[in-house]
């Protein structure tokens, strides 16, 4: 009689995994929808606050030649200051994300960005993905959630992007912004998903009386 109860038994807990393991790989996709949202999402808030730099770092990006006309010769960049601009970006995010996955990071105050940033060092969860919100069900049917966790596969990149153009009449709008590229992992109970986001950060936007010289319009 023991027997047959350890057969049942065990036939009803292989169905219940076989089911369970169903349900969970079709899940997947959506998993990895709500799983990248959530990591860009989390990336988009922690650069956004890292570039903090000196404001003179800022200064006499652009450089700018006219002839004796007052007209446009030539439109430069001081590419010296640019470039420290952005290593001086990439290290303070190379830091912060160091401090996070080592647990290390500590809130230097009382706001929502720096407990947010805290908590993800503490626990490694970015995000938990609701059962419920999966399903489409109420709050009510008290379903788990399913943590993601993140870490870096490689140091983050960076690149300088320029535009040059004409802006209304008789102006030039000069932008420059250094996008920053990061190739993650979202780690999932049983996978992992491999991401590479790219964040554009803008450093300068200033428009100038002129035209944009020939050189740049061919």
């Amino acid at each position: 009689m023991m027997k047959k109860w350890i057969i049942i038994a065990t036939c009803i807990c292989i169905f219940l995994t076989v089911t369970l393991g169903i349900i969970y790989i079709q899940l997947i996709p959506l998993l990895k929808d709500y799983g990248r949202m959530e990591i860009e999402r989390f990336n988009q808030l922690v650069i956004s606050h890292c570039y903090m730099t000196d404001q003179k770092q800022y200064d006499d990006l652009v450089i700018i030649e006219r002839n004796e006309n007052n007209e446009i010769e030539l439109i430069d960049f001081d590419m010296i200051k640019v470039n420290q601009l952005a290593s001086q970006i990439v290290l303070d995010i190379e830091k912060t994300y160091a401090q996070i996955e080592d647990g290390s990071y500590q809130a230097k105050d009382e706001s929502a960005y720096q407990k947010r940033v805290e908590e993800v060092s503490q626990t490694g969860i970015i995000a938990s993905i609701s059962l419920n919100t999966l399903f489409h069900l109420p709050s009510f049917f008290l379903l788990p959630s399913i943590p993601v966790n993140y870490k870096h596969l490689s140091s983050v990149g960076s690149s300088i992007v320029k535009n040059i153009e004409n802006y209304g009449v008789n102006h030039v709008m000069i932008e420059l912004s250094i996008e920053i590229r990061m190739n993650i992992a979202m780690v999932y109970p049983f996978f992992e998903q491999y991401h590479t986001q790219v964040i554009s950060i803008p450093i300068l936007l200033e428009i100038f009386q002129g035209q944009v010289p020939l050189v740049y319009s061919s």
